[in-house]
């Protein structure tokens, strides 16, 4: 079976099931399954969304065995997230799909306010809908970029100081020789990296741009330049070659957030960045 008539066979019977069930009222999918922009390939999960009455919410067996009567399971991992639980199942084969189980009154904010949640933004195919709840969201805007609402100026020079610091203390574990904790720092300093390069494609396209979620299509909304000094930031496991990764991306850094804080009109920390610059280069090789 392919992966795709497995997703087709899983709605069709989790919507015969859920019809039986009377605490279960709405169902949607959502994530790139659901996606006219980029859909999804082969190697998509598949994102279903349950709405249920308030009080069967958190009947987490009784939504397990259905998810594991489907097909044969290879792991399940549970999230919570407010109100909502998820399991993040890998069905024999490496078939992914994620269940979110959340209360159906969730929903009226949405509703009273026309606004959607991020997963939702880009598109939303209803499987069932007991009460015509789910009718009343509003209609996902597939061809347009989620709204997008720019770091403040605080929270741009939060970012740059956080990086900053961030920046010298890898430095320092290098010098060290403590290439694993430099590793564990690198990878809260490219979640910053990540971030900056989100700033920065919003703030100097033209038109709205979408950044999609964790880096998703990032040749699409960065520069051609950006893309080949991304090429340099990530290191082996060996001094060297860190303490050349970590420089390329500082630079890189720097150079986004001075044309990100230019196209903001803000105010710049430069004597912080280059301070924490100028310290990593007179720590030396290893």
């Amino acid at each position: 079976m392919s992966i795709q008539a497995f997703y087709e066979r899983l709605q069709i019977e989790l919507v015969a099931w859920a019809e039986r069930v009377a605490e279960i009222r709405a169902i949607l999918v959502v994530g790139s399954q659901a996606r006219q922009i980029k859909p999804a390939d082969e190697y998509s999960d598949l994102d279903i969304s349950l709405y249920v009455t308030r009080n069967h919410a958190q009947e987490t067996e009784f939504y397990l065995q259905w998810m594991r009567n489907f097909a044969p399971v290879w792991m399940i991992l549970e999230e919570h997230h407010d109100e909502t639980k998820s399991w993040l199942i890998l069905y024999q084969g490496g078939i992914k799909v994620d269940f979110s189980v959340t209360p159906i009154s969730m929903l009226q904010p949405l509703i009273d306010d026309q606004y959607l949640w991020d997963d939702q933004q880009r598109g939303y195919n209803i499987l069932l809908d007991k009460d015509g709840i789910v009718a009343q969201l509003p209609t996902p805007t597939p061809f347009a970029p989620p709204p997008y609402t720019p770091p403040t100026q605080a929270q741009f020079i939060q970012r740059v100081e956080g990086y900053s610091y961030g920046a010298v203390y890898i430095a320092k574990q290098i010098k060290r020789g403590n290439l694993w904790k430099a590793k564990w720092a690198d990878q809260i300093q490219q979640r910053m990296l990540l971030e900056m390069l989100e700033w920065h494609a919003h703030a100097t396209h033209d038109s709205p741009v979408d950044t999609y979620y964790r880096g998703d299509f990032m040749r699409d909304w960065v520069s051609e330049a950006t893309w080949r000094e991304l090429h340099d930031v990530f290191a082996h496991f060996e001094a060297a070659d860190s303490r050349k990764s970590l420089i390329a991306s500082v630079r890189l850094f720097t150079r986004l957030t001075e044309e990100t804080a230019a196209k903001l009109g803000y105010d710049y920390p430069q004597r912080v960045i280059t301070e924490a610059t100028d310290y990593i280069l007179v720590l030396g090789d290893v």
